[in-house]
């Protein structure tokens, strides 16, 4: 017992850990001044016992040693006072002035400090980054025109949010509750984004229920293609819609365990789902019980802010692929036009992020969002898309937020 908690506490330091350093990261690019927390410390402070030691009998004064023990200590009074006077400000302004001074120097220290911090952390992605980049053809080939899932609306109408809209969560940033405790993945040479984003949603509400369960990207995969699951296809991609409903709809547990029904990083020319599945594959562990389609904005920022993860589907912009974190509508032009060629992807969002002034055209805050191309994309896996990108490259699906699922 000690030992599972002694692992809960581990993995919760290093998600927390792991959290922090993201959202430093993505803060400082958009061009935030630092942010400052105040550190607590983990460890209880002693409690410092008092000694007795043994008190000395005084030896009675003479009258004339009194009156002279009486002076020394006013001299002793008045040293002091000249002391501290001689330190004290001159008058208001000049406290004042120190004040700022102070501040100052406190604000310019905290910036170096977490500049450096921020380094730091890059230079320990830098291995997955260079790796990811050597590899970011693989990932470009395994985007696709995305299918429209039944009932899509012709109109996803997620745009800006209107001014007078209260953020509520967080006046700076608000991160879906442990959407950092699931670890980054790697789709590989495949194009399932829709499984891994709709697996990571389910894992997130997982771990909101204290379960550790790892589902399998492979059986999503097939779930979410009717069409190639008893004879083989060739057609690129999926969208998550079809296995959610099909988990619905199933009197059972359906989803597999990752280690029932492993993911498979290399394609299967000619066979998209891979089948026939392994018999395992059937061992259900968890079930889809509902979730919601997001068609706004205004619902977008409701359901992250209500804890839920939220599956998009958006069309790929050039600045996306190599981004450090960042991926504004501005930067996706090429030669002042958006980019008409972009390719279908899957992402999960799990927070938002207030804007700087700068980017006001960019919208009020930009969305946090993990993928699928290990933690060499962007800044460690994670990114934050603007809200004016959102609206030019979202597809015509509608969003899906995951609102309640049931396991084992």
């Amino acid at each position: 017992m000690k030992y599972l908690i002694f692992i809960f506490i581990l993995s919760f330091s290093i998600s927390a850990s792991e959290e922090n350093e993201v959202i430093a990261t993505l803060w400082q690019e958009l061009g935030h001044p630092p942010i400052s927390k105040e550190q607590i410390s983990p460890v209880p402070t002693p409690i410092v016992r008092k000694q007795e030691v043994p008190v000395e009998k005084k030896r009675e004064l003479s009258p004339g040693q009194r009156k002279l023990e009486e002076i020394k200590a006013r001299n002793r009074k008045l040293i002091q006072q000249k002391k501290v006077e001689s330190h004290a400000p001159k008058n208001i302004y000049e406290e004042y002035r120190q004040g700022l001074t102070n501040l100052k120097k406190t604000t310019q220290k905290t910036l170096a400090d977490q500049k450096q911090q921020i380094a730091k952390t890059r230079l320990k992605w830098k291995k997955s980054r260079d790796k990811f980049l050597k590899n970011l053809s693989h990932y470009k080939e395994n985007t696709f025109e995305m299918q429209s899932a039944a009932g899509a609306s012709r109109s996803n109408a997620v745009t800006l949010l209107p001014k007078n809209i209260s953020l509520e969560k967080g006046r700076d940033y608000f991160v879906v509750r442990n959407a950092f405790d699931i670890s980054v993945k790697d789709q590989g040479r495949r194009p399932t984004c829709s499984a891994f984003a709709g697996a990571s949603a389910v894992e997130i509400l997982l771990r909101q229920k204290q379960s550790d369960i790892e589902i399998s990207e492979q059986y999503l995969y097939w779930a979410s293609k009717p069409y190639c699951q008893k004879s083989p296809c060739s057609q690129k991609g999926s969208w998550i819609s079809y296995a959610y409903d099909n988990s619905i709809k199933s009197a059972n547990l359906d989803i597999p365990i990752s280690r029932d029904c492993p993911y498979i990083r290399e394609s299967l020319p000619g066979n998209e789902t891979q089948i026939p599945l392994g018999s395992t594959c059937q061992r259900g562990a968890v079930k889809i019980e509902s979730y919601k389609k997001v068609n706004s904005s205004q619902a977008l920022l409701n359901s992250l802010n209500a804890n839920t993860p939220v599956i998009i589907g958006v069309k790929l912009s050039p600045n996306f692929y190599t981004t450090t974190g960042i991926i504004t509508y501005q930067d996706s032009l090429v030669g002042g036009k958006m980019d008409e060629h972009a390719n279908g992807h899957a992402l999960l969002l799990i927070g938002h992020m207030k804007l700087p002034e700068k980017l006001n055209s960019e919208g009020r805050i930009c969305y946090l969002t993990v993928n699928s191309w290990t933690k060499g994309w962007g800044a460690g896996g994670y990114g934050c898309i603007t809200e004016k990108w959102l609206s030019m490259y979202k597809v015509k699906n509608p969003f899906m937020a995951l609102t309640k699922i049931r396991s084992l």
